[in-house]
């Protein structure tokens, strides 16, 4: 499904080349309604690099020692280093609570001011939770007073690092209670943690028999009462301390206890921010398992549907996507999401879209929804610095003891994704045939809910099928239920997405409808306010209308680059002492060879190789930037004898030769011009016509388009071939009347 953005220029298609898979269903453009914000610029002017938050702005080390010197901050926007070292609970509390004093601050400014408490009695209306009148009022005068955002942070709730001295038991007793902790690998066995170190106190030795004295206590440690357990020792204080001062966190008893995967999920998942980030600047890719069956209704096979996904990760807009189902093969395994599916996902998209006018950054996995490393040299050889691809990385390394873990799971990549697939599930969730969250909780009617689809289209006419109503979903109509999914996440307002702005609407009630609030003119009296959130699609027309008139600059792609792309596998490989270049291919082994002498390269050169996967007959080569090193034979099926394969062979070769020249020749126009406006000042009387430029507002290339004379050279082949099996075949008629 791809959001409307009525006026965004996409891409111009083309009919040629289409993908063949009728199995992947790409999603075509949704009817959406008109979003508020227009969509018919670009962001060029936002020239802020996005990502993590950079070192100058890191999170403060130790919050007591930079409270101690700062100077006083109206927003916390001025001090995000010290606002990320906030809970993530109070953060959101503190920034609903700056929006309202700032809403006071603005209702009381200007030539429409109004009193101090009115202000306030309105802005409760918006932000409820902050009343009383009274309480509310008094933040909002300490704020006003001192210009201090940290006047709006509840410091009981932040816990110790914010408070102004310490208290309570020595920070090395702690630690060393941590460590202990740490060794009892059980979660729940903490409280033994702590008894074994009151033994320790009674009897001078560690739970591992060592003589030790407990850290924080050293001194004096041979003439300790050992019958009396110094004070604060208690199993509640101790616990109450270490949460205090986070001495053994969730994340810490995680990676003691398991590993570095299971402390992901009580880490910050991230310290990025979309501040800054533009419209298609970062899209990830995800492939999900929907959490429903469905039925082919052309083989009668009942099974899962797989999606592969695109996100635009500054607005969270799905972009597009691609549906599969998991039917069986005669083998009986069953299809999923191949390199193929995540190829024509991408060439859709560069072919709806095309190029923004920054870089392109695609976020892939390591895993099914990928694309291999060859192909992202082939986009970055074909596109040239328009586009990047960065890979999630995996959770490892070495365990609080020094052992090496083995890697699992992506790391900070997918955080978005994994929230935003869940909302899916759960908005699916009432769709027929649903298979559970997991294998345990698998409902137990679907059994017979998919023998009954079963029997309804085992008992009717093929040609009715299609037409029939069935107790599970059919592909078709899962396709647009997604649709609709999609379309309602993309218009929703009901989040807290980080970035996004805040709406304040009021109600008009002669048209019942809701009117921004935009500072333009007066809300009437008494009418009903709101805070929503932006929209996806709203923050994406808002990002696009950030930049001057210029800034629409999205480049169309070629269509032989979107069709190369489509079509083409491609491998990076040396070439082999022997002179040939070999390769595995669907569980064969392909060798290639040139065509003649004369086209060999020099063993152990490294070339990208771009191959037809239905009809890997010629293997055309490259160096990955872009230069056309030959075309060659595969083994096996071109003989030294066959001159007709190595005179194509060496016809492919010459056309990659020419087309190479031809875009030399476009990127020298510039010095062509110079040396033509010499001659005709010296031959005013001679005329040169000079070759026709290629459009400047497509992005093209000349492995493309090679891939194209390869295309049209076989595609005139199969003609010839088939004119001679009809003239054979019209002939044999003859013959028998």
């Amino acid at each position: 499904m791809i959001s409307d953005l009525s006026n965004f220029q996409p891409a111009q298609s083309s009919s040629e080349g289409q993908p063949k898979d009728v199995t992947l269903h790409e999603s075509r453009v949704s009817e959406l309604p008109a979003p508020v914000v227009s969509l018919n610029a670009a962001a060029s002017s936002l020239l802020v690099p996005h990502g993590t938050v950079s070192a100058t702005e890191q999170p403060v080390a130790d919050v007591r020692e930079y409270l101690r010197n700062r100077a006083p901050l109206a927003k916390w926007e001025l001090e995000p280093f010290l606002f990320y070292r906030l809970p993530l609970e109070l953060r959101g509390s503190v920034r609903r609570l700056q929006a309202a004093v700032l809403f006071v601050q603005a209702l009381t400014t200007g030539k429409t001011a109004i009193k101090v408490q009115p202000a306030c009695r309105k802005a409760l209306t918006i932000y409820t939770e902050f009343g009383p009148l009274n309480t509310f009022r008094g933040k909002y005068d300490l704020w006003l007073k001192q210009q201090d955002w940290l006047t709006l942070v509840n410091r009981a709730k932040a816990g110790a690092a914010w408070q102004a001295s310490k208290r309570g038991l020595p920070d090395a007793f702690l630690d060393y209670v941590s460590a202990r902790m740490g060794d009892f690998k059980r979660g729940d066995a903490g409280e033994q943690a702590i008894l074994s170190i009151h033994r320790q106190w009674a009897t001078g030795r560690t739970n591992k028999g060592v003589a030790e004295p407990v850290k924080g206590y050293e001194e004096n440690w041979e003439l300790r009462q050992r019958a009396l357990l110094p004070a604060g020792w208690e199993s509640s204080n101790i616990r109450k301390q270490l949460k205090a001062r986070a001495k053994f966190t969730k994340a810490v008893k995680a990676l003691r206890h398991e590993g570095c995967s299971a402390a992901r999920a009580y880490l910050p998942q991230t310290h990025s921010t979309r501040a800054g980030l533009r419209f298609m600047e970062l899209i990830q890719f995800d492939d999900v398992r929907c959490d429903f069956r469905v039925i082919d209704i052309a083989t009668g096979q009942i099974c899962d549907l797989w999606i592969l996904i695109a996100r635009d990760v500054a607005t969270t807009m799905l972009l597009g996507f691609g549906m599969r189902p998991a039917l069986a093969r005669d083998d009986g395994t069953q299809e999923h999401l191949k390199l193929q599916d995540m190829k024509q996902l991408f060439g859709w998209l560069l072919e709806t879209y095309g190029l923004p006018p920054w870089k392109l950054i695609a976020k892939i996995e390591h895993g099914t929804a990928t694309l291999a490393d060859a192909t992202r040299m082939a986009l970055e050889e074909m596109l040239g610095d328009r586009i990047g691809v960065s890979y999630s990385s995996m959770i490892g390394g070495k365990s609080s003891a020094g052992y090496r873990e083995k890697a699992v799971g992506n790391s900070k990549g997918k955080a978005m994704l994994e929230s935003l697939n869940r909302l899916q599930h759960m908005m699916t969730s009432h769709f027929p045939g649903q298979i559970g969250a997991h294998y345990g909780k698998r409902p137990a009617e679907l059994t017979a809910r998919e023998n009954e689809a079963r029997e309804i289209w085992a008992s009717h006419r093929p040609e009715d099928r299609a037409e029939l109503v069935y107790p599970v979903l059919t592909i078709s109509q899962a396709r647009e239920k997604l649709f609709e999914v999609f379309k309602l996440q993309n218009l929703r307002t009901d989040h807290n997405c980080e970035g996004f702005e805040e709406i304040v609407e009021w109600h008009d009630a002669t048209n019942d409808c809701w009117v921004l609030a935009d500072g333009h003119r007066a809300t009437p009296e008494g009418s009903k306010v709101r805070v929503r959130m932006e929209s996806p699609v709203e923050r994406a027309g808002r990002l696009l209308s950030i930049g001057g008139p210029d800034a629409n600059r999205f480049t169309r792609v070629s269509p032989e680059i979107i069709t190369a792309f489509y079509e083409h596998s491609q491998r990076r490989r040396p070439v082999e002492a022997n002179g040939q270049i070999e390769f595995m291919h669907e569980g064969k082994i392909l060798r290639f060879a040139p065509p003649a002498p004369e086209f060999a390269l020099a063993p152990e050169t490294k070339c990208l190789c771009y191959f037809n996967p239905d009809d890997p007959r010629f293997l055309t080569l490259t160096d990955g930037r872009g230069g056309i090193l030959g075309t060659w034979l595969r083994r096996g099926l071109a003989r030294h004898a066959d001159h007709d394969a190595v005179a194509a062979a060496i016809r492919h070769s010459v056309g990659a030769l020419n087309v190479a020249k031809a875009r030399a020749t476009e990127l020298a126009a510039g010095e062509q011009a110079s040396l033509q406006a010499m001659r005709d000042h010296n031959n005013g009387f001679v005329t040169v016509v000079q070759p026709q430029a290629r459009g400047r507002d497509a992005v093209t290339s000349p492995v493309a388009a090679h891939q194209i004379a390869v295309r049209g050279e076989k595609q005139q082949t199969k003609k010839l071939q088939q004119r001679r099996d009809d003239d054979e075949r019209i002939a044999r008629e003859a013959l028998e009347l």
